[in-house]
Order: C-alpha cells, then sequence, then structure tokens
C-alpha cells in the first residue's frame, strides 16, 4: 500500500515539474541545483575525511605571501587557464545550443505551422538555461578579472570552487533542456500546450477583435497541425487535435461563466473550425478521420446539451447534418452512419434535459442525411435512419413535443418514400414498422394530431409501396394503421 502511495506522490510531483509553467520549470531548475551542491558538499567532506589539511577557504599560502606575491609567483596561472577554459567552453556551448533549438523550431514550424513558435518562445526552459549561462560566464568572466588582486582574500579559493560548481551545474542542465527540447518535437506535445491557450476569454478576444488579428485565434493552430497532418496520412496526430479542441471545449462549457450571447459565439467558432476540417476530410474520402470529426463533435453536443445550453446543441446537430450530407456525397457510407447515430444520440440527451428546440432540430438534420442516403440507396444509412428517427421520436412522443414528433415522422414518411423509388424493399418496410411505434405512442400520449400524421404517412407509404408492388411493405403499413386505429379506440 506505501510503495502505491510514494508512487503515487512522485509522478504527482513528476507531472508538477513537468509542466511548461515558470514556476514549475524555476523550482526544478533549483531542485538540480540543490542537488548538485549537496552532492559537492558530501564528496568535499569525503575528501577532508581522508586528507584533513585539504581546504579550499584557508590555503596556508595565504597565510605567508600577499595576493601580489602569490600572482608573480605563478600561484593563480592554473586558475586563469581552467576558469578561462570554462568560459570558452560554456560561450560556445550556449551558441551551439541556441543554434540547434532555432533549427528544431525552423523544422517544427514548416512541418506543422508557423503559429507554433509561439509555443517555443512561450518554453521557460530556453530562458531559464540561457540566463545560467550568462550568470556563470560573467561570473567566471569576473573572477577571472580579480584574481590575483587580493579583493577577496583567503575567500578567493571559494569563490573559484564556485565557478567551477556552476560550470558544472550549467552542464548538467543541458540534460533536461535537451529532453524538454526533443519532447516539444513530438506533435502531442505541441498540441497539448496549444490547447491550454483555447478558452473562452482568448476565443471572445479574438472574436472582438475583427479580421486582422487572426493569429490570435487559438484554435487556428491545432487546426493547422491537424490539416498536415491529414496530408501526410498521420491519423494519431489528427485524432490527437480533435481530442485536444474537444477537451478544451468541454472544459470552457462545464466551467466558464457566460454572459448572454456569448456561449453561442464560443460554439460558432469551435464548430466552424471542426466542420471545415471534418468537410476537408470527407472530401479527401480519409474515413478515418471524417469519422474523427464525427465522434469529436458528437461529444461536444451531448456535453453542451447536459449543461442545457441549447442554442450550441442546436449548432452542432447542424454541423452533424452538413457533415453526413458531405459524407453520402463523397459515397462514404460508414460515415453517414455514424453521422445519424451521432445525431440520433444528442437528440436522445436533448429530450432527455428537455430542450425542446434543440429536439426539432437534431431530428431535421437526420433527416437530411437520411433522405440524401436514400437517394443514394445507402441501405446501412436508410436503417440507421429509421432507428435513429424512431428512437428520438418515441421520446419527444414521451415528452409531448408535438413539433418534433411530427418532423420525425415526415422524415420517415420521405425516406420511406425515396426507398421504395430506388427499389429498397426491406428499408421501406423497417421505415413502415418506425412510423407504426411512433403512432401508437403518440396514440397512448393523446396526441391526437400526432397520431393522424402518423397514419397519414402509411397510408401514402402504403400507396407508394402498391404502386411498386412491395407486398411487405404494404403488410407492414396496413397492420401499422390497423393497430393505431385499434389503439385508438381503446383510448377513447
Amino acid at each position: 500500500m506505501l510503495p502505491n502511495k510514494l508512487k503515487e506522490k512522485y509522478n504527482e510531483l513528476a507531472d508538477f515539474f513537468d509542466r511548461p509553467a515558470w514556476k514549475n520549470r524555476v523550482l526544478f531548475y533549483l531542485a538540480i541545483f540543490v542537488s548538485i551542491a549537496a552532492a559537492f558538499l558530501i564528496v568535499f567532506e569525503i575528501f577532508k575525511l581522508i586528507f584533513s589539511d585539504l581546504s579550499i577557504l584557508n590555503n596556508t599560502a595565504y597565510t605567508q605571501y600577499n595576493a601580489t606575491d602569490l600572482s608573480n609567483m605563478g600561484f593563480f596561472d592554473n586558475e586563469r587557464y581552467l576558469l578561462s577554459a570554462l568560459v570558452q567552453s560554456l560561450a560556445a556551448t550556449i551558441a551551439l545550443v541556441i543554434t540547434l533549438s532555432l533549427v528544431a523550431v525552423q523544422l517544427a514550424a514548416q512541418s506543422y505551422s508557423a503559429r507554433i513558435i509561439d509555443v517555443y518562445k512561450r518554453n521557460p526552459d530556453m530562458w531559464i538555461l540561457l540566463c545560467i549561462y550568462i550568470i556563470t560566464i560573467f561570473y567566471g568572466l569576473g573572477l577571472t578579472k580579480i584574481i590575483g588582486l587580493g579583493i577577496l582574500g583567503n575567500y578567493i579559493e571559494g569563490a573559484i570552487f564556485v565557478a567551477y560548481f556552476m560550470g558544472f551545474f550549467a552542464f548538467v542542465c543541458l540534460v533536461p533542456y535537451m529532453l524538454k527540447t526533443l519532447d516539444l518535437l513530438k506533435p502531442s506535445t505541441v498540441i497539448t500546450l496549444l490547447a491550454e491557450e483555447i478558452t473562452k476569454e482568448k476565443i471572445l478576444e479574438f472574436l472582438d477583435n475583427g479580421d486582422d488579428v487572426d493569429e490570435k485565434d487559438p484554435i487556428q493552430p491545432i487546426i493547422d497541425i491537424i490539416n498536415n497532418s491529414l496530408d501526410r496520412n498521420d491519423y494519431e496526430t489528427v485524432r490527437n487535435g480533435l481530442k485536444a479542441i474537444k477537451n478544451s471545449t468541454i472544459l470552457i462549457f462545464e466551467n466558464a461563466h457566460f454572459l448572454i450571447g456569448e456561449e453561442d459565439k464560443v460554439a460558432s467558432r469551435v464548430l466552424q473550425h471542426v466542420e471545415r476540417f471534418g468537410t476537408q476530410a470527407a472530401k479527401k474520402e480519409n474515413e478515418d478521420s471524417t469519422l474523427a470529426t464525427i465522434q469529436i463533435l458528437e461529444k461536444i453536443g451531448i456535453k453542451a446539451t447536459e449543461q442545457k445550453l441549447e442554442e450550441v446543441s442546436i449548432k452542432t446537430s447542424l454541423t452533424l447534418g452538413k457533415m453526413g450530407v458531405e459524407a453520402v456525397k463523397q459515397k462514404l457510407d460508414k460515415v453517414a452512419s455514424e453521422t445519424v447515430k451521432a445525431l440520433g444520440n444528442i437528440g436522445n440527451e436533448i429530450t432527455n434535459v428537455e430542450l425542446k428546440n434543440a429536439s426539432w432540430a437534431s431530428v431535421s438534420n437526420i433527416e437530411k442525411v437520411g433522405v440524401k442516403a436514400a437517394e443514394q440507396g445507402f441501405r446501412e444509412v436508410i436503417w440507421n435512419t429509421s432507428k435513429e428517427l424512431e428512437r428520438v421520436g418515441i421520446k419527444t412522443a414521451e415528452k409531448e413535443y408535438k413539433s418534433a414528433t411530427e418532423k420525425a415522422i415526415d422524415a420517415l414518411e420521405k425516406t420511406g418514400i425515396i426507398s421504395i423509388e430506388q427499389e429498397l424493399e426491406k428499408e421501406a418496410t423497417r421505415i413502415a414498422g418506425s412510423l407504426h411505434i411512433i403512432g401508437l405512442k403518440s396514440t397512448k400520449k393523446q396526441l391526437d394530431n400526432t397520431a393522424i400524421k402518423s397514419v397519414e404517412a402509411l397510408v401514402n407509404l402504403g400507396t407508394k409501396a402498391a404502386e411498386e408492388i412491395f407486398e411487405n411493405t404494404l403488410w407492414m403499413t396496413t397492420l401499422a394503421i390497423g393497430k393505431i386505429g385499434v389503439k385508438a379506440a381503446t383510448q377513447v
């Protein structure tokens, strides 16, 4: 039990130090400094035990000669050479490190987006390392200048020891800096850092400042990265980018306090970016990336619904509807099916939290995808459209949302008639069954006009089936009309 707790504490501490905030990174390098200082002191004490006359601060030469005599005797020559070599090596090292860092930034910018330069500019490690080297170099230069002048007296040896210690510390700091820089070359790390910039305040600031400050759009850098990744078929980076946008958006919905209209602005901006990317992925017939976009939109829509942000729910449904239609156009039937399911899940959640207008919007967008799929003869999409319209239609009938339920009936009727025209008998029969169930539920809830509308839809569907000699569909519509009639009679 104890080792697990220690492991958890260690992981928490590691996560704290690994964050790129100034406070965390300064504490991290300070911890390295203290650790090295403690190691030096321990080694020094061990040497004192072995060599009893070892002393840094009290060299016996200072008791016999003054600083000028010692300098003339060449007492400080080794120190000067060592300090000079240390300063030169530190200067050469930091110049090389900065050059390589800038090359890494250039490569990353070319590979992903010029906007990620800001990530490297905000990285505290580079500035902290630069400060450590500047302080150490100028300390070494200053110490080289005053050696032999007697300014520090007997403490000159201690000052020289500090210079060696600082040089060692500066070189050790290269290790975490290089690890951090290499980590920043990974797109997942860059995406995580960029996602932290996606906040309500920054999105609204961008929208309020007009079109001439595009670089301040906090979402655009991640969109640039996933667009470039899409061209290279780097699906992992695409998924990571979409997840980052989704997580940041959900965090905004959960924690932000919105004034009137603000949630609509924030959602519109986020959905606009995601829709553009998803449409581009669909046009390139990239099924994996388009599916990932649909899943992200679904999660955003469900979270917005849970928070009862009705306008956001409506906009998300509208975006999914557009994505679904585009998927059908590009003959991505699996993507279109998943879009219908996502709209059904959102519609179901909308009805649970009683967002009346949003429920109508979800049904309307399922209809758009279903009708387009029926025109193209996509059987699986039609089947899922029938299933989701039935599920949402039952829910809205239970809540007595007449307009949403009637919209579901209209959508089923239209999809069913087109299915018959496309000679898809099984799908048309399935749609008749959905109309039957919604009609029974409407009758049970005494939604008379809605029940009548379902019967009319079944009649129209049956008439069309009779013209095409679809026996199963005709049988189902006749059976459904009869059962709804019986149910209505028993309700009187």
